[in-house]
């Protein structure tokens, strides 16, 4: 493991050659896990995560405050976590979340805390917005859960779906309604267009500030 140090804070990279086109920059715990083929010279790689130093710093101190057994955010607040070995379950009390999990479960209990999280708030969220898209005749959306590593959602035109990153359930809950609107956006104007964003400043006039504080949120 290599590292980089940058106005004061290092950065830990390790660098895997892989068969393939382009390199991908990877949050793991403790360090940025770079796949690269063998025609990429580390130092084109060393020049590119200098570049990128703020973004990928900050990408694995979220990770750090996502996967430290310690502290887990749900809907922007932290909780401090006690784990136990058992059957998965969990239970939140005050600021306190207490989990049980079997040892199968030691890298993934977390998402799976996450993604019931979604489930048990979004139909609430889900029934101000939908009775929206009702009056403006606009069909309804499958919406599935999913963790995704590169964004917050997706419209998938042809299935007419729209698919939710739970790792929404650590944000506060206004960036939910901000992807679901935008979402919804997408079966009105597919493109990013001045129309797209007009029909995003009538269902929601606040979004601009949101959408941009929403883009300095890495996802890990």
């Amino acid at each position: 493991m290599k590292e980089i140090t940058f106005q004061g804070k290092t950065l830990h990279y390790v660098i895997e050659r892989k068969n393939i086109k382009h390199a991908y920059f990877r949050a793991k715990d403790g360090y940025m896990h770079v796949t690269a083929n063998k025609h990429i010279s580390e130092a084109k790689i060393i020049y590119y995560i200098e570049q990128k130093f703020d973004v990928f710093y900050q990408r694995l101190e979220q990770r750090k405050k996502l996967t430290d057994h310690n502290t887990l955010y749900l809907w922007g607040k932290p909780y401090q976590v006690h784990v136990e070995t058992g059957k998965f379950q969990y239970h939140i009390i005050d600021q306190e979340i207490w989990i049980k999990r079997p040892l199968s479960k030691e890298q993934t209990f977390i998402r799976d805390i996450l993604k019931k999280e979604m489930l048990k708030h979004l139909p609430s969220l889900l029934q101000k917005i939908e009775y929206q898209m009702t009056i403006e005749h606009i069909p309804l959306c499958a919406i599935e859960l999913k963790y995704l590593k590169s964004k917050f959602g997706s419209y998938h035109r042809k299935k007419h779906k729209i698919t939710l990153n739970t790792y929404l359930a650590t944000l506060d809950p206004i960036y939910l309604t901000y992807v679901i609107y935008h979402e919804y956006a997408h079966a009105v104007v597919f493109n990013h267009s001045k129309a797209f964003y007009q029909v995003l400043d009538r269902w929601m006039p606040n979004h601009k500030h949101i959408q941009k504080d929403l883009k300095k949120i890495a996802i890990i």
